[in-house]
């Protein structure tokens, strides 16, 4: 038990007014920096990055403990991994001019070179283990083993000799490893969306989304559940941060839907599927989605038109098994005193919509989401200086904003830098393609198999593992075996982006599903199978799409619209299955029926899908003609 806690993942620290005036500094002009350069200060990008770097590293230090049993408080550990992350920064911008001249992977590294890598490799990878847990560390360091003794493994997975000056000039010196794209989308393109989303927050922009979704399905049967899907998801898409959706709208939606006689695992399942939901919904989607048009070369904007039906399709899902679920518990509409109506709501904040606007226009319009995230940002202000109208309490909140901001961005900018280790080692070994080849053989080259063998890689990454590490290691694990069952770039990755970003609620390590769980004090991993079971819709939308691009506004206009209607129906008849409501309770015997017509409707075959749509509408109208008689309104008096 000690050597586990030794290792084990920290938890969040107290610091001392040293510690928190360090932080303060180092969130505030990391961010006056990044912010800058996405307004179009030219800042070089080595230098940036090793300042992201070494800023990333003193927020973990600083925030996070050594193992769950170390006092929360500053420690000397700290402190002396701190000044290493200094030390190493300043000797990277120091030599920066003379790395900046030599040839990469012909010029040999000087002793202080490999130093100076090899402590920056380590400082990230107890960083890691810190802020995200020992499964990747473990994972990053049987890749690296792979790299330096890869070569003395027999067959197919031996690659040629590869000596440290090869291994850390790949790794560290290189643009495919550590300060690869991975960390180059976290500095500069998640950076300024997570902060858009803290200083929205900030200034009400939570609050604003909650009575938003009060107002429209506040008032309805099963109506706190309802709010928690509509606003998770308005909020999710702006902040990207499954968790710290949980943590901001499930503090008053778990414990109302508790109250209203939801049960503590369902409300706590609802509240993680619709925040999880936030990282695959436009027009901000999540960090895999920043990660995608690196790793593809597809325009933001055109992954973001792609993924509106699918992430609509979702939350209806979500929305429909609320629904069922509250008529089967027979819950009545909720009518909380004081609830503004959506006039009230609309007159009263109607300004928050304006850098939301500038956003998914400047996204659209412009493609240019780093530059649209500042624009938003800078729209921001306004609405900042109305709610504190004393400029030192304004500058106070842009100041805690920018922190908070930061602090979330930790998670992210570590993830990105370990799992760009692990892609420089693939790249490096040349693993990809014999990973790629193993798939396929694995699945006898069978197209379904192959697909779900791709689907199995992607949710065993996402135990325990963030969103942008589970895309890049599977965009370069599983995406060749994609594209080489001729699936489209499009679909492919975000088949990948959408299984990459359900680990939150895939057990056993789902995060939004312990989050949601601590708040409902529930059992955390009947929460994560609960939430599955709520968004099912996205762990079959994927498979759907990757075969019928129609979905994703690919094609004729014909095709589009009937791969919508069947997706919706089948979608639909899937959902009623798993809830066991349709107008009143299901058997056992027609919710398989209704399996069996699910997968009929969301196949590719024609036939069968329109005797399946067919028998599915007759079905919903027996049923609800069954149930308006048998009602005590229309019985004859």
């Amino acid at each position: 038990m000690r050597a586990y806690e030794w290792i084990a993942r920290g938890r969040p620290r107290e610091n001392g007014s040293i510690g928190r005036a360090l932080a303060t500094a180092v969130a505030v002009g990391l961010a006056a920096l990044l912010m800058a350069m996405a307004f179009g200060v030219y800042v070089d990008r080595w230098i940036a990055l090793h300042l992201f770097v070494v800023g990333m590293l003193t927020l973990a230090f600083l925030h996070v403990t050594g193992n769950p049993r170390r006092p929360t408080g500053n420690t000397v550990a700290s402190s002396i991994l701190i000044a290493a992350s200094w030390a190493a920064c300043i000797y990277f911008l120091a030599m920066h001019d003379v790395h900046a001249k030599r040839i990469p992977m012909i010029d040999e590294l000087s002793i202080a070179d490999m130093t100076a890598a090899i402590v920056l490799t380590g400082l990230v990878l107890e960083a890691t283990r810190r802020v995200i847990g020992m499964t990747l560390v473990v994972l990053v360091l049987g890749f690296l083993a792979y790299g330096i003794w890869g070569d003395a493994l027999p067959g197919a997975f031996s690659h040629r000799p590869l000596n440290a000056q090869e291994i850390v000039d790949h790794l560290v010196y290189s643009t495919n490893g550590l300060m690869g794209p991975a960390l180059e989308v976290a500095a500069f393109l998640v950076f300024v969306f997570v902060v858009f989303g803290a200083l929205l927050d900030r200034w009400g922009g939570g609050d604003f989304f909650h009575d938003l979704a009060q107002s429209l399905v506040g008032r309805q049967i099963g109506g706190p559940a309802k709010v928690a899907v509509f606003s998770s998801g308005l909020y999710g898409s702006i902040s990207g941060s499954p968790t710290a959706d949980v943590v901001t709208t499930g503090s008053f939606t778990i414990p109302l839907m508790i109250r209203t006689g939801v049960p503590r695992t369902y409300a706590a399942a609802v509240e993680a599927t619709a925040s999880t939901g936030g990282a695959i919904l436009p027009p901000v989607m999540g960090s895999a989605a920043f990660l995608m048009v690196d790793f593809t070369g597809i325009p933001y904007a055109t992954i973001v038109t792609a993924a509106i039906v699918p992430a609509l399709l979702y939350y209806l899902v979500v929305f429909t098994a609320v629904h069922l679920k509250a008529c089967r518990l027979g819950l009545a509409p909720t009518l909380i005193e004081g609830a503004p109506t959506l006039v009230q709501v609309l007159r009263r904040d109607w300004f928050y919509f304006v850098p939301i606007a500038l956003l998914v226009w400047g996204v659209l319009k412009l493609d240019r989401p780093v530059f649209a995230g500042a624009i938003a940002c800078l729209a921001l202000v306004p609405i900042g200086l109305v709610r504190h109208r004393s400029p030192r309490a304004f500058v106070a909140s842009i100041v805690t904003g920018l922190n908070n901001g930061m602090g979330q961005l930790v998670g992210v900018g570590i993830a990105c830098a370990v799992a760009g280790l692990v892609v420089g080692t693939l790249s490096m070994a040349d693993l990809t393609g014999k990973i790629s080849s193993g798939m396929f053989t694995m699945a006898g080259g069978s197209y379904a198999l192959t697909l779900l063998v791709a689907t199995a890689v992607i949710i065993l990454l996402g135990m325990g593992m963030p969103t942008p590490a589970v895309y890049a290691l599977s965009a370069v694990l599983a995406a060749p075996a994609l594209l080489a069952l001729k699936i489209e770039l499009l679909p492919a990755h975000l088949f990948i982006v959408y299984f990459a970003s359900m680990s939150a609620i895939t057990p056993p390590v789902a995060v939004a599903a312990f989050a949601a769980a601590s708040i409902a004090r529930a059992n955390p991993i009947a929460v994560a199978f609960v939430a599955c079971r709520v968004g099912i819709a996205a762990f079959v939308l994927p498979l759907v799409f990757v075969n019928q691009p129609g979905l994703l506004l690919i094609g004729d206009t014909a095709t589009i619209v009937t791969t919508i209607g069947f997706v919706l129906m089948g979608a639909t008849c899937l959902v009623v299955a798993f809830e066991g409501w349709l107008f009143g309770l299901v058997a056992p015997p027609l919710r398989a029926v209704l399996v069996v017509l699910a997968i009929a409707l969301l196949a590719q075959s024609g036939p069968a899908r329109w005797g399946a749509a067919a028998t599915f509408l007759v079905l919903v109208i027996w049923r609800y003609r069954r149930r308006s008689a048998a009602s005590p309104e229309s019985a004859p008096a």
